[in-house]
């Protein structure tokens, strides 16, 4: 028989076991509660910290959009979260973020520091954009073998001018291992191939440069590639096109002109009654001398003899025989007698004998002698003798009877008329001899077909020199102070070759006598024309790889401008080119905003022109001004003003407030990264566009 009071222990330890087991089961569900409660919150606190990331980015581009509003370029290096008031944020100088950002890009402070800004009670957000938009297309810019020419490629651009290529093996180790996604790519594949000697300094990859200017809302861009059959289909287009770009109406036709002149095969004038631009001998000076002479035979003779000057600007010479055929008349003044005899008229051809690399030459077309009779002379003892001298001029090329190529003056029933000085007939004769020389001259050959344009003076002998007028013209500010002239005979290759053409024949208050379409200020009187801003070769409508001219990066500079010709004129020899010292020398001067207060501000390619303290630089000293505009003759094809473009880095933190804290304890953190482009043209609605290229998550260690 079982005893109860043994059976009353049992059931003790049998409650107390199931009690120690719930308590037991209580403690670890607690435990476990804790354990999802701390979990949940954590991953609540990632998802805030991951969906804060996009409001950093937003609030990135919002501080893009209100520093900038429409400006064509930063003027700063970094934009950073924050006023420098607050917490900084960490890991801005970790190096796996910082691979993600050009160095050179970044300026002097390689280490900046945003601040976080608060978006509510938890959280907070910091950015640093990082103006890129002055650096290179790893993928697109320059090829590594191309050598750098007129400017007209962005295939031209020398890589080995960046500090952090490794040379000409590394350019070409770069090409080889395009494309790149990313800097980090770029670094890691550039550094790995020997492409790179330094990280990445000098390129992003990724550029995008719509066709038309920033400041160019209205204008559309007229193609001038072709021959001349192309560019008179579209006649109208251009010459609206010049009149845009500063031409005068009044003188755009006659620049159209020009133009086709310049890209023909042939050098005859389309129009003889226009400036030539044809590379032929023009007529430049007339030279007409008359001896009296007294006491021969007892009779009065007169020796009559014109020169007639041509002058040859061009700088390659032509490999045609010219002919110059002459008209020469005479008429009485009112200080000669009615009834004394008038010298005959005379006319021919003569050979111009102009031989390839000549300059000025002085053919005396004819030489007339007349008599007065004795019993005549008596009659005239005493009386003023005076002539006005008739002459009209053609050149033709090849012989006598070959095409025109030049007329003074145009048309051929006009005349240039010099005034003899007046001579007295001795009384009584005697055998004295006496000469005196009449001259016309023009300021500019290029305008010979204009009676207006000849010069005439007394005693003025300029044969085989500059004239007068001319070397005086050339010292005017509204002058391009030389006389150099270059026709191509063949299509454009670049819309800078413009600078070639002359602007037009006159317009008040400007006379353009040896004036030429200027691209940059030079200090003359009429504005910079900006044929850059509304032509263009061929119909692109998108376009990579260009630098922004606005850029601050001496590398990215040097690079375009590094071994560039500096030449009068397309194809000079011998071939003169920007050392890489000197290159370096301008590249370091354009993007000092203390030499060059304009950059940063160019919203088209002509607005360069405009930076005049680049043009003067003691690097261009003694330069031609041919030379000098070779700066941006011969590198606008690599420029091109619209894009911006940044590397965004973005911090977010779920974070709140902890009593005896003095800063908010953060729950969660993330970093990323994004390339932004801009177009610094707004659209119609006043907006400008923007494109995210590329949004990364960055790891935080």
């Amino acid at each position: 028989m079982v005893n109860c009071r043994d059976r009353q222990g049992v059931a003790l330890i049998l409650v107390i076991g199931m009690l120690a087991l719930m308590v037991v089961m209580g403690i670890t569900f607690s435990i476990y509660m804790r354990t999802e409660r701390v979990a949940a919150g954590s991953f609540k606190s990632g998802v805030v910290a991951r969906q804060l990331l996009p409001v950093a980015l937003n609030m990135a581009l919002e501080a893009i959009n209100t520093n900038l509003v429409n400006k064509p370029y930063p003027g700063w290096n970094v934009l950073e979260s924050g006023n420098g008031a607050g917490i900084a944020v960490s890991g801005v100088n970790n190096t796996n973020v910082l691979n993600w950002i050009p160095r050179a890009a970044l300026g002097a402070n390689q280490n900046p520091t945003p601040r976080w800004v608060d978006v509510g009670v938890d959280g907070r957000i910091g950015y640093l954009v990082v103006n890129c938009s002055g650096l290179l297309d790893a993928n697109t810019s320059g090829d590594g073998v191309t050598p750098r020419g007129n400017g007209v490629s962005i295939n031209e651009i020398q890589l080995p001018a960046c500090q952090d290529v490794a040379g000409a093996a590394g350019a070409t180790a770069l090409v080889a291992g395009r494309p790149y996604e990313t800097i980090q790519e770029f670094g890691y594949k550039g550094q790995a191939s020997g492409a790179l000697s330094q990280p990445v300094s000098n390129f992003v990859c990724f550029s995008y440069f719509p066709t038309g200017y920033v400041g160019g809302t209205n204008i559309t861009l007229v193609d001038l590639s072709g021959d001349e059959n192309a560019l008179t289909n579209r006649h109208a287009d251009i010459v609206k096109g010049l009149v845009g770009s500063g031409i005068d109406a009044s003188q755009a036709e006659f620049v159209y002109q020009n133009l086709l002149d310049y890209v023909d095969a042939d050098d005859v004038p389309r129009d003889l009654g226009s400036a030539c631009t044809e590379s032929v001998p023009m007529f430049n000076e007339i030279l007409v001398t008359n001896t009296y002479v007294f006491g021969i035979d007892t009779n009065f003779s007169m020796h009559g003899r014109v020169y007639m000057e041509w002058f040859y600007p061009f700088v390659q010479p032509s490999t045609k025989n010219y002919w110059i055929e002459y008209s020469v008349s005479f008429e009485r003044t009112n200080a000669t007698p009615a009834t004394f005899p008038l010298p005959p008229n005379l006319s021919g051809a003569v050979p111009a004998n102009y031989s390839a690399g000549s300059q000025f030459a002085n053919p005396t077309p004819f030489s007339a002698l007349f008599k007065i009779p004795s019993t005549s002379y008596s009659a005239f003892m005493g009386s003023n003798v005076q002539f006005k001298v008739k002459i009209n001029m053609l050149m033709h090329a090849n012989n006598a009877t070959g095409p025109l190529v030049d007329a003074s003056p145009w048309p051929t029933n006009t005349t240039v008329d010099l005034i003899m000085p007046v001579m007295t007939i001795p009384n009584p004769p005697s055998a004295k001899s006496s000469g005196v020389v009449t001259d016309a001259e023009v300021i500019d050959p290029r305008f010979n077909w204009d009676v207006s344009h000849w010069i005439v003076r007394a005693n003025n002998n300029t044969l085989t020199w500059t004239n007068t007028a001319t070397t005086k013209w050339l010292t005017h500010t509204d002058s391009d102070g030389h006389y150099d002239m270059y026709v191509a005979n063949r299509p454009l290759v670049s819309v800078s070759e413009l600078t070639y053409l002359l602007r037009g024949q006159s317009a008040s208050p400007v006379d353009y006598k040896w004036s030429s379409i200027h691209l940059y200020d030079g200090g003359v009187a009429f504005p910079i024309d900006r044929v850059l801003d509304h032509f263009t070769l061929g119909t692109n409508t998108a376009m990579k790889g260009f630098v922004n001219p606005n850029s601050g990066e001496i590398d990215v500079l040097t690079a375009a401008f590094t071994d560039m010709p500096v030449n009068n004129y397309p194809g000079e020899t011998p071939v003169t080119t920007l050392t890489p010292a000197q290159a370096r020398a301008l590249a370091g001067f354009w993007a000092d905003t203390n030499q060059n207060p304009a950059r940063c501000s160019f919203t088209m390619l002509s607005d360069i022109g405009h930076a005049t303290n680049v043009f003067n630089t003691a690097t261009l000293s003694g330069w031609t001004p041919f030379q000098k505009e070779s700066v941006l003759r011969n590198s606008a094809g690599l420029f091109n003003t619209r894009q911006q473009y940044f590397m965004i880095l973005l911090y977010a933190q779920a974070a709140k407030y902890v009593p005896l804290m003095d800063d908010k304890s953060v729950l969660a953190e993330v970093r990323g990264i994004a390339e932004v482009w801009r177009d610094p043209l707004p659209n119609a609605e006043g907006i400008h566009p923007c494109v995210i290229r590329m949004v990364l998550p960055l790891n935080n260690d």
